[in-house]
């Protein structure tokens, strides 16, 4: 333990040092970890891929999907601290010699810091859509493909840059993050999981997430049954955080394991879906734009003041309908306006 509280202390040094070198580049850094936030990918960037491509959309919903279950139950089960709490927290300094580091509202997140929620879900994202990508530019040779992989690692590297100067994670935290996203990566896009998963039926496909949910369930009453506040992280934040307003209830691993219990389910009911028409990009996109819209105004109208279960129902029935909304009626429409112009116009050729 002494070893470790050692390591933590000199990554608070990191952490000031990023914030010292990188202090006249905030505003960056503040758009980049706003544009990677898991909620952010999830409701703004991930939707528009299903205006493109419904087989895309799926693979990659998969993938974020399984990848962000794993990122809360590793957070669960390592329960490891914060740099801004722990700083304050730790024994490893004196009030005489305390450091102080730079926080606001993008510094206190209410959940477990190991590993980071955001370079773990930001790095399976980027990988399907670079993967797409570089098969796509293969026939431009070696230069494309070195180029993609130099973006996704830059890209990568000032995501956690922005954690680090905001105080959200440590240095390991980060690249924990960032391994354990490569690895979900490797394992969701094998075709043999999609296979198995597409060649199951919706009752059997639901009744896994079923099981997740209860694997999700006895990680939490086991740590009560061990003495251990599964709500721990979050009495920290309210503690060391300048400012209360700052927490918000939606980055915690309770609200989080919600949102994508509902959304994993629609995927389960639909199912992955490997092969689909191509759709009509003049209407798929303006309707999954104003879907985009009308999902964010219903998540501000989320009714706040009829207790947890009330907030947390609706929670799971918004991310339900408009994720089974993305895969399935998206490309009915999109796609069946396209079956329907092409016998238009076959029936007009005859009649010609």
């Amino acid at each position: 333990m002494k070893l470790y509280g050692y390591l933590l202390k000199r990554e608070i040094y990191q952490i000031i040092y990023v914030q010292d070198v990188f202090s006249q580049y905030e505003d960056f850094l503040a758009a980049v970890t706003k544009a990677f936030d898991p909620k952010v990918l999830f409701l703004s960037v991930i939707p528009v891929v299903a205006g493109l491509s419904t087989t895309l959309y799926s693979k990659l919903l998969l993938s974020v999907l399984l990848t962000e279950y794993a990122n809360t139950i590793v957070k669960w089960i390592l329960a490891e601290d914060r740099p801004f709490w722990w700083l304050n927290e730790t024994k490893e300094f004196s009030s005489l010699n305390r450091p102080k580091i730079y926080q606001n509202e993008l510094t206190c997140e209410p959940s477990p810091g190991n590993p980071s929620g955001h370079l773990m879900t930001s790095t399976t994202y980027l990988f399907v859509i670079f993967s797409v990508l570089e098969e796509y530019l293969a026939k431009y040779g070696r230069f494309a493909r070195v180029s993609l992989r130099f973006v996704y690692y830059s890209t990568l590297f000032f995501i956690s840059i922005s954690r680090m100067y905001f105080g959200c994670h440590f240095l390991h935290q980060c690249i924990f993050g960032i391994l354990l996203g490569i690895l979900m990566s490797k394992v969701c896009l094998s075709h043999r999981l999609e296979k198995y998963i597409a060649k199951q039926s919706g009752k059997r496909r639901v009744g896994f997430v079923v099981l997740i949910c209860l694997a999700m369930l006895s990680l939490y009453w086991a740590q009560k049954l061990l003495g251990i506040d599964p709500q721990w992280a979050v009495k920290m934040a309210f503690k060391w955080c300048e400012d209360p307003f700052y927490l918000k209830p939606t980055t915690t691993l309770v609200f989080s394991a919600i949102r994508l219990t509902g959304s994993l389910l629609a995927l389960a009911v639909v199912g992955p879906i490997q092969k689909a028409k191509p759709l009509n990009v003049k209407l798929s996109i303006p309707m999954v734009m104003a879907m985009m819209a009308f999902e964010w105004i219903a998540l501000d109208f989320t009714p706040r003041n009829f207790g947890v279960v009330v907030y947390f129902l609706y929670s799971f029935l918004l991310y339900f309908l408009f994720t089974y909304a993305y895969l399935r009626w998206v490309p009915a429409l999109a796609a069946g306006q396209d079956i329907r112009a092409s016998r238009n116009e076959r029936t007009k050729s005859k009649s010609n």
